[in-house]
């Protein structure tokens, strides 16, 4: 559980507790610890191809073997297929694999759709997010 301090308010943060999530404001992202790295992950085809860990082809031709190696490199953890989303493995941390020591994404200007769409449009609470304070 982490403080977040505002000039009004005191807001405690449960990453596994969304209705303690602060709403979200623009520029949050620059003093947050990416509380929502370690947020459980699922990622599309088209995010693959975008981070280069795969392209359309081997998606079309073998699937299976590509969640084989994706799971071995334990970049997935595993493959929904009833809704053709993978979930991204995590670190001992908890942490997104692709966040570095600084917790900064290491794959920004790749990363996948629901990185760039949280917390507006894809959250467990649509607008509100898991910000922890630096």
């Amino acid at each position: 559980m982490s403080a977040i301090k505002n000039t009004r308010l005191t807001y405690y943060t449960n990453i596994k507790k969304p209705s303690s999530w602060p709403k979200y404001k623009k520029g949050m992202c620059d003093t947050c610890m990416a509380g929502c790295c370690m947020l459980i992950i699922e990622v599309t085809h088209d995010d693959l191809i975008r981070l280069k860990l795969t392209d359309a082809w081997e998606i079309e031709n073998c699937l299976k073997d590509l969640i084989k190696r994706l799971k071995k490199l334990k970049i997935i953890k595993r493959y929904n297929s009833k809704n053709g989303k993978f979930i991204f493995g995590k670190k001992k941390s908890s942490d997104c694999i692709f966040l570095d020591n600084n917790r900064r994404c290491m794959e920004y200007k790749n990363r996948p759709e629901v990185c760039r769409n949280h917390p507006v449009i894809v959250s467990p609470k649509k607008g509100f997010c898991p910000y922890i304070p630096k």
